[in-house]
């Protein structure tokens, strides 16, 4: 599957979750209007950029093959710098430390599973996050939704089964919070899908000795997986 052959559904629902976004921040803004300044729940971001360190879980999905990486811990670091109005631009690096079942589609299913190999599962994206409270904080609360475009890689080898994860393109979206602490720093909270690709070799199509495969449909050789991860960490800022 190629990044043309996404489901137009799911670049349409993104599309319109980023359109109400926007329009929520615009409404909020305006509720600003005609408030005195003591009295408003609103206050101006102490920041323009931030440097958050995070760690959480992300509940992988499971493929067809059921050879990808299981759930596990998440790190993530990301660098936020404010573009204008409610948009940041996000750039994050997130590390999976996990690892996953190795198979030898060659074997009767009896024997196809020959234990599991640790792995460390890397995604690096860049993308647009959208402060749903636009420049301003809502009781020292702004409510976000991002979304980015990235790579994904486990730097692994092929295993004995003929498996390769290799390095792929992946998306990420999802809702956060940030609570923003004295001094310019923050705590944040997020919930990010990442969407990644597996693809299988043929083999996993051959019927081995006792009539089974590893794939009964040849359509199973390729799909792409949602796997949501929740993190929790700290920002610093940076260049107040």
């Amino acid at each position: 599957m190629t990044l043309l052959s996404l489901p137009c559904s799911f670049a349409r629902r993104v599309g319109a979750a980023f359109a109400l976004t926007l329009l929520t921040a615009s409404a909020l803004s305006a509720q600003l209007i005609g408030t005195e300044p003591s009295q408003s729940p609103f206050r101006d971001l102490p920041t323009t950029q931030q440097l958050t360190f995070s760690t959480g879980w992300l509940n992988a999905a499971k493929d067809a093959a059921r050879v990808g990486p299981d759930a596990g811990p998440l790190l993530a670091l990301r660098h936020d710098i404010h573009l204008g109005g409610p948009a940041w631009l996000t750039t994050r690096y997130q590390t999976l430390i996990s690892e996953r079942r190795v198979i030898d589609p060659g074997l009767p299913a009896v024997d196809r599973f020959q234990g599991k190999q640790s792995v460390t599962h890397h995604i690096a994206d860049i993308g647009i996050t959208v402060a749903l409270t636009g420049k301003k904080t809502w009781r020292g609360i702004v409510p976000t939704l991002g979304g980015g475009l990235g790579m994904t890689s486990d730097f692994a080898s092929r295993d004995i089964g003929g498996y390769l994860f290799g390095t792929k393109f992946a998306f990420s979206f999802g809702p956060g919070v940030r609570i923003v602490l004295p001094r310019g720093y923050s705590m944040r909270v997020d919930l990010t899908n990442n969407m990644f690709q597996f693809q299988y070799p043929s083999t996993y199509l051959i019927a081995a000795s006792d009539s089974t495969r590893v794939l009964e449909d040849a359509n199973q050789r390729s799909s792409w997986r949602s796997n949501w991860g929740l993190t929790a960490g700290l920002s610093i800022p940076l260049f107040r």
